[in-house]
């Protein structure tokens, strides 16, 4: 493989997984049902290297991915089709503080649930033992809040409608602008997922490294 070859294929992939979470009114913090929505492959954006050379060669814990990004609009009827945005694998975290200037779109910024796991990319069983290491890392998180990031609204009564995710690495939590994109994709038209006043928006997300 020569160097064309690694920028147009790299060695990293990953898939998203999208599924509602719903509560209780008495536990807003134990999930009363989870159900699956749709699967969908990313994106792996250039600036992941920047992230491994940190946390690999320098071993920076700093540069660590532990959050991500739900970009939506706010949309006058649920069944609205969203437009997504074209992009390439050079753009980084510029074009989130430009929804800014839009009418009806922003993004919530949100923590990671907890560490992510380590397990196995299928394919790769006879290389690592199962429970002891592997080669996949498996990120979750869920929507939050009221507000996105620009001031935004964000909730069932103004139909925001969750169409694109970014994985993220937040150097400082605190200061959004150092944050570094790792991976981003956009959600087919059907899959495009609405905010319901009865439960959250969870994302699972596996990032395989072969």
């Amino acid at each position: 493989m020569n160097l064309t070859d690694a920028i147009q294929e790299p060695l990293v992939c990953g898939r998203i997984s999208i599924c509602r979470i719903f509560y209780s009114r008495q536990d807003r913090h134990n999930p009363r049902r989870v159900v699956p929505l749709f699967v969908q492959k990313n994106q792996i954006q250039y600036s992941w290297g920047m992230i491994a050379a940190q946390c690999i060669g320098l071993g920076d814990r700093k540069y660590r991915v532990n959050a991500m990004y739900l970009e939506y609009e706010n949309v006058a009827d649920p069944d609205t089709a969203i437009t997504i945005p074209t992009y390439d694998r050079g753009e980084g975290r510029d074009y989130y503080p430009n929804l800014a200037f839009t009418a009806n779109r922003d993004f919530l910024r949100v923590p990671l649930l907890f560490q992510p796991s380590i397990g196995i990319e299928p394919g790769f069983e006879d290389f690592f033992t199962d429970g002891f290491d592997g080669n996949r890392l498996t990120f979750h998180t869920q929507s939050q809040g009221t507000t996105g990031v620009n001031g935004k609204p964000f909730s069932s009564g103004v139909n925001s409608k969750i169409f694109g995710v970014a994985l993220v690495a937040t150097p400082e939590f605190e200061d959004p602008t150092k944050d570094i994109i790792f991976a981003r994709t956009y959600f087919d038209v059907a899959d495009q997922t609405p905010k319901l006043a009865s439960s959250q928006v969870g994302v699972t997300w596996d990032i395989a490294f072969m």
